[in-house]
């Protein structure tokens, strides 16, 4: 079933796919970024592997910026970067650089829209594929997951990504409310060999 959740700053619809009604639920989703093409290339690969289950509810949204993935921009139609947009508590309208907070937390309708879906789905785990670094990247309660899934693709797991992260996604939903966060980061490859890489390391996700 689609759902449409809301939409961008120049009026796209914003559309996550729900598989199955059962269970707890798990919410992938990619495109945030719209300079990383790939990770909405894996998410609509795994999407098409989805067969409704009695164990668990899969919401994927593939394409979480669509104004930026259509110009091929990281940051959204107003230069603001979605994973620094989110109400953490380290949330900062100073920046540094090109990575743009917005004027206030959740400011983005794209912010907006996600966590419309995740209020909705009211998931334990949730994986957000990035690129272009090769890790699993955990936040909160993720560890023993990120561990599972590095093991399939041989990334390696890690709860630091090497940089400073105000205002992000797996803040505000890992380390303050100790979700299950996973930052699935995809080094440059061909979008086939992404996959083949990554299909078993994602369907770890489904595990019960």
């Amino acid at each position: 079933m689609n759902v449409e959740l809301g939409g961008s700053v120049e009026g796209r619809p914003i559309v996550a796919t729900r598989v199955g009604t059962l269970g707890p639920s798990l919410v992938v989703f990619g495109g945030i970024h719209g300079d990383e093409p790939k990770s909405v290339t894996l998410c609509e690969r795994f999407l098409a592997t989805l067969e409704p289950s009695p164990h668990l509810t899969v919401w994927v949204l593939c394409a979480a910026n669509p104004d930026g993935l259509a110009r091929l921009s990281k940051d959204n139609a107003r230069g603001v970067d979605l994973n620094r947009n989110w109400p953490a508590q380290n949330w900062s309208p100073v920046y540094k650089g090109i990575e743009h907070p917005g004027v206030a937390p959740a400011s983005e309708p794209e912010t907006q829209a996600l966590h419309a879906l995740l209020a909705r789905a009211a998931p334990r785990t949730i994986v957000a594929l990035h690129s272009p670094f090769r890790t699993v990247n955990y936040d909160g309660a993720g560890k023993a997951l990120a561990e599972r899934m590095a093991a399939k693709n041989g990334y390696g797991a890690s709860a630091d990504i090497g940089y400073p992260t105000p205002g992000s996604f797996g803040t505000y939903y890992g380390v303050e409310q100790q979700l299950e966060v996973i930052t699935l980061e995809i080094p440059r490859m061909d979008p086939l060999q992404a996959w083949q890489e990554n299909r078993e390391a994602l369907h770890e996700a489904l595990a019960p």
